[in-house]
């Protein structure tokens, strides 16, 4: 038997038979081929009950490790296995057929190769029969043939198979091996040991010819991401979570460099992804298109300055609201340091892609845009990818621009406090700020609110976020010191009176992107406690349990009395409220309510239910998603640090022990969501335990 007639049965063999036999000596003569044309085979032959399904989300799935004290598990994660051994034998005969002019040595390579394959299988298919199963018992996968098969090259074929799927194999087999170890199942053990052994040769072998056919100029590591065609890519070359294979690779010869890159590099595995990025100039941007001056733009000098900055430090803190598969344009992709970083604390990471690249996914099925908030700037940068989205973004109206305002927010609760009926535990309208548009209207409200009995109140700027834009002011007049502060910028905006404020909360909810036959309410998402430093200026958010750092028992009994029902009725209160005018206008996205608890004049406790509306992704938000990260009764708080906070706590925070639980939730040290470079004012961070929070104060 000549080699192509063996790899010729392999491929287009009927039975188990043909697919693993033992050939004997072999000659190199091409023979006379009277099968199919093997440029386009959809599927290889397959015995009945082994065929493969078509369908990329139809095949059995492995069993979790957790699973596998059951022998009848273990027989369905090694007929899983088998499946990808028999494809790996049937990809490597039709190799030797599709290219029989290819060099000598690497066909004699491929050969060795595939008849280790056929033994991996034989001796799974064995250890399988022995728990109970019988191959076939399950619906295969044809996922490797989809993906390999194509191939065009002899290097096509060492990209996708030896550098790929045999490279994920060295996390898998080892993985795999060890937890057989663990459970006392030295049989299987051994097995999976043999084969992870045999892979590293067969990666390495792949890597030989790699290096032989790439271009010299490139590393292995760029000529490899340029050998691979969506939706191949590296991410398909890693093993299982947490099971990544340092001294496997090496021992096949890759480099540390492709090493570091591949165990950070995150793409989606086909899934069209969802596109998020930053914004923290959304309300900037919208005052300077409000302002109506034609060729001048608020947004510029410091300002510009300013909102790059906040960019620059703080567009991490998507990841926890990205899933694996999305992506997340960045002004810059962090570094691998700080990738690794978050992997190892067990975020999954989105693909990280600079935003001036972002015109690279127009080739790509997306799903949906998820900007921090949606503006006409953001329209603009999802433009070049409107043709490639499957969700089209909400139109911009002019009118949202009024949802973004302190102004309307203040006429709403007013009108709302006036027209229904509200616990008597809200504030009541003597709390409620107005809108003013000069410093007339300013000195005029602040007469009133000391007739009210306020002795101070709050200014704040129309369009402005996390603190920007406000200054406290004396009931009794404007001093010199504020006349020259307002005669710094636009003074349209709200006056509200200062309250004894005791406790900050935040109400968060996503809207649904309405459907043809019937509105959409909005899906409350759940509260927060932010926490704000002096000046107003958002500092962090409480996790765990918001208020256990707090000593005022009526407070606490207050908000969390008969199982937080007055916080369900001030979420119920505004939705309510909120929930129709968003909807005629169209809105949909994350949107948020800034709250209050202060005491009044008689040292009632009372909320004042509508601060603040946030018509767009809030770091409350990002709080609720880190919050599913922390382990039961652990204390924790995602903080934004200024660079003097974080100097003085870094060494203390990078001394502490990471510490998380059997399930993978934090338990004690420190994650930070922030490159800290020379040019970094704030460092996002989740401080974990109470060590952990008392070394930043």
């Amino acid at each position: 038997m000549n080699v192509t007639q063996f790899a010729e049965q392999i491929v287009f063999g009927k039975t188990l038979e043909d697919k693993l036999l033992v050939p004997g000596k072999l000659t190199h003569q091409v023979g006379d081929r009277s099968r199919p044309n093997v440029d386009s085979l959809i599927a290889p032959g397959r015995p009945r009950g082994l065929e493969m399904q078509h369908d990329p989300g139809v095949g059995a799935r492995a069993p979790g490790d957790d699973s596998l004290e059951n022998e009848k598990a273990r027989g369905q994660l090694l007929h899983f296995l088998a499946n990808h051994e028999l494809l790996a034998t049937e990809l490597m005969a039709l190799v030797l057929l599709k290219f029989p002019d290819a060099p000598y040595a690497f066909r004699q390579g491929v050969l060795v190769t595939l008849q280790e394959e056929q033994e991996h299988t034989r001796m799974y298919l064995r250890r399988m029969k022995q728990c109970g199963v019988e191959f076939g018992s399950f619906p295969v996968s044809g996922q490797f043939w989809r993906i390999v098969e194509p191939m065009q090259s002899p290097m096509d074929f060492v990209s996708r198979l030896s550098l790929t799927f045999e490279q994920a194999n060295l996390d898998y087999s080892l993985h795999f091996a060890n937890v057989f170890k663990k459970i006392g199942d030295s049989e299987t053990a051994d097995v999976l040991q043999k084969i992870y052994e045999d892979e590293i040769g067969h990666v390495q072998h792949g890597l030989h010819w790699f290096r032989q056919w790439k271009n010299p100029e490139q590393s292995d590591w760029e000529a490899y991401q340029d050998s691979l065609e969506f939706p191949m890519s590296p991410q398909r070359g890693r093993g299982p979570r947490g099971a990544f294979n340092r001294e496997g690779r090496l021992a096949a010869g890759l480099t540390d460099q492709f090493i570091d890159a591949i165990e950070v590099f995150r793409q989606s595995r086909g899934r069209a992804p969802t596109v998020l990025w930053f914004d923290p100039a959304a309300e900037t941007r919208l005052a300077d298109e409000a302002s109506g001056l034609s060729g001048v733009s608020f947004f510029s000098g410091k300002t510009e300055q300013l909102m790059n900055q906040l960019t620059k430090d703080l567009e991490l803190v998507m990841i926890p609201i990205a899933k694996q598969d999305d992506v997340l344009l960045a002004q810059k992709v962090p570094s691998r340091e700080l990738r690794k970083q978050l992997i190892d604390r067990g975020l999954e990471l989105p693909e990280l892609i600079a935003m001036e690249d972002r015109n690279t996914l127009s080739q790509r099925k997306l799903n949906d845009f998820c900007p921090w908030a949606w503006t006409p700037a953001n329209h603009e940068i999802a433009g070049p990818l409107l043709d490639s989205v499957r969700h089209t973004p909400p139109d911009w109206k002019s009118q949202n621009t009024q949802l973004f305002t302190k102004s309307w927010g203040a006429r709403q609760l007013g009108r709302w406090l006036q027209e229904s009926e509200t616990p008597d535990w809200f504030t009541s309208l003597d709390s409620v700020g107005e809108a003013v548009n000069n410093l007339d209207d300013i000195s005029d409200q602040l007469r009133e609110f000391k007739d009210r009995g306020f002795e101070n109140a709050i200014y704040k700027q129309d369009l402005s976020a996390s603190g920007r834009g406000q200054r406290r002011l004396s009931c009794t007049g404007l001093s010199a010191e504020d006349m020259a502060w307002f005669e710094s910028g636009a003074v349209t905006g709200v006056v509200e009176p200062k309250l004894n404020r005791l406790v900050d909360l935040s109400f968060l909810w996503h809207q649904p992107r309405q459907s043809q036959n019937e509105s959409q309410s909005p899906n409350y998402l759940g509260w927060t406690r932010p926490l704000i430093a002096p000046g107003r200026r958002y500092e962090g958010t409480r996790l765990g349990s918001p208020l256990n750092d707090r000593d005022d028992e009526r407070l606490k009994r207050f908000l969390l009395a008969g199982r937080g029902a007055r916080l369900e009725t001030i979420s119920s209160w505004l939705e309510s409220k909120l929930a129709p005018t968003l909807i005629e206008r169209g809105f949909e996205g994350y949107f948020g309510v800034d709250a209050l608890v202060c005491a009044d004049s008689d040292g009632e406790l009372k909320v004042k239910p509508l601060v603040e509306l946030n018509p767009r992704m809030t770091m409350g938000h990002v709080a609720l998603q880190l919050k599913k990260r922390i382990a039961p009764g652990v204390q924790a708080e995602f903080r934004i640090l200024t660079r003097a906070q974080w100097e003085s706590a870094e060494k203390k925070l990078a001394s502490g022990e990471f510490q998380s639980s059997p399930d993978g939730r934090w338990v004690a040290g420190a994650v930070w969501l922030g490159e800290v470079d020379d040019d970094t004012k704030l460092v996002p961070v989740v401080l974990v335990g109470d060590q952990a929070i008392a070394s930043v104060g």
